[in-house]
């Protein structure tokens, strides 16, 4: 302390550090529900938030008094025993630890789980009042916080990938005392202006955060807009009435925004195939072609080749069909020559072999001849009709019989039969 002016003053660490000796001295029980816990592995305290019903209090609290219950999760109910203080450095005020109980289910969850099942009961989860969202929406409004991480995230995953797309952002609070009100006012407005498509979203937090999302007027109000909705609050382990009610969940801003593109993201991944159908086809195409050109280019060479070498080719044939010629020429005099020896020879010996039997076949002849019998003394008797008479039973007394000698005939009448 200082005395300036004949004031006692005193600095910021004598405050604080009066605060804290004078808060230390009141250890209490405290009864709350537990919002968030946040376990620091390096570092040796861990901070808790307590809720009520309309505050909050930070506390902190060593990793030995944490493990005075089995599990500390958000919702769950419990005593703590400890003193405010002061932390010296940051003059933040917090609660410190000394004891923890359990002490039973939490208030907000527990209002939140019968607020669940009183709208379920009314049918305002039912599929039957899910909308479809569009597959090509055009005009979309975006109901969040501009330029937070969630508008960011939307943002990035719609216009920035297709401007196509008309975004339009109603800014208003999403969490705090003035995030119903706002919510209740932009969001009637917003389903008469013609939009395509609403997404509601905002990144995650505890349950006294994502409170306006828990409210039942807003379930209401979402429920009864007649624009499709996606609704996506907080992260995968996140989940609030206004998703329930809405007509698509997304765990994310940025799986809302994957739900909104999707036909978008249809269209460019079908263009992406065609694009690498289209250029393994002309890949194909080209390097066949190039091939066959190729070939056909070392083809017309070798052609171009053979033509250069075809007058002395031809040259060289002609001068081998020549002697060819001339071989087969004189092959076949000689070949016709010999033929010709032997046909004279086959002839003349065939000649006078065949004249020979001739000659004996004539002599055979001639012994057998009728004339050479005759000529021996013999003679051939015939009827009247030139018929040879064989026997003499042929003939009878008185007939005429003629008979032939070798030099003519006779004819005769027959007188006796011996």
């Amino acid at each position: 302390m200082n005395i300036i002016d004949g004031k006692q003053v005193y600095s910021v660490s004598e405050v604080n550090y009066a605060a804290k000796e004078t808060l230390e001295q009141l250890e209490v029980w405290v009864m709350g529900e537990v919002s968030q816990v946040q376990q620091n592995p390096n570092w040796y305290y861990n901070y808790i938030k307590l809720v009520d019903e309309n505050s909050v209090l930070p506390a902190i609290c060593t990793r030995d008094v944490l493990a005075q219950v089995a599990e500390l999760v958000p919702g769950q109910k419990v005593l703590l025993y400890g003193f405010p203080t002061i932390l010296n450095r940051k003059g933040e005020f917090k609660f410190k630890i000394l004891r923890i109980e359990a002490a039973g289910e939490g208030l907000l969850q527990k209002q939140l789980e019968e607020l669940i099942k009183k709208l379920k009961g009314e049918g305002l989860f039912d599929a039957q009042h899910k909308k479809e969202i569009p597959l090509y929406p055009k005009k979309v409004c975006l109901v969040t916080s501009q330029g937070s991480e969630a508008w960011n995230d939307f943002k990035r995953h719609t216009i920035d990938k297709f401007p196509i797309i008309e975004l339009t952002t109603k800014d208003v609070r999403v969490q705090g005392s003035q995030s119903i009100p706002q919510l209740l006012k932009v969001l009637p407005a917003v389903d008469k202006m013609g939009f395509d498509v609403i997404v509601i979203t905002r990144g995650g937090g505890s349950l006294e955060d994502l409170a306006a999302f828990n409210d039942e007027k807003v379930a209401r109000t979402i429920f009864a807009l007649q624009t499709p909705t996606v609704v996506a609050i907080g992260h995968e382990a996140n989940e609030s009435l206004a998703e329930w009610v809405a007509d698509r969940r997304a765990s994310t801003p940025t799986d809302a925004a994957n739900i909104v593109t999707f036909g978008y993201n249809q269209v460019l991944e079908k263009l992406e195939s065609q694009r690498e159908k289209l250029i393994l086809k002309s890949n194909y195409f080209f390097m066949t072609n190039f091939q066959r050109l190729d070939q056909n280019f070392r083809s017309l060479a070798r052609i171009k080749s053979s033509f250069k070498d075809l007058p002395h080719k031809l040259a060289r044939f002609r001068e081998s069909i020549s002697f060819l010629q001339m071989q087969i020429i004189t092959r076949n005099n000689n070949v016709l020559k010999e033929l010709q020896m032997r046909f004279r020879m086959d002839f003349a010996t065939r000649y006078d072999q065949n004249l020979q039997n001739l000659k004996n076949l004539e002599k055979s002849l001639r012994l057998l001849s009728p004339e050479n019998t005759l000529a021996r003394g013999y003679a051939i008797a015939m009827d009247g009709s030139g018929k040879v008479l064989r026997s003499t039973k042929s003939v009878v007394l008185g007939d005429t019989v003629g008979v032939r000698l070798v030099d003519g005939t006779l004819g005769t009448i027959v007188k006796s039969k011996n």
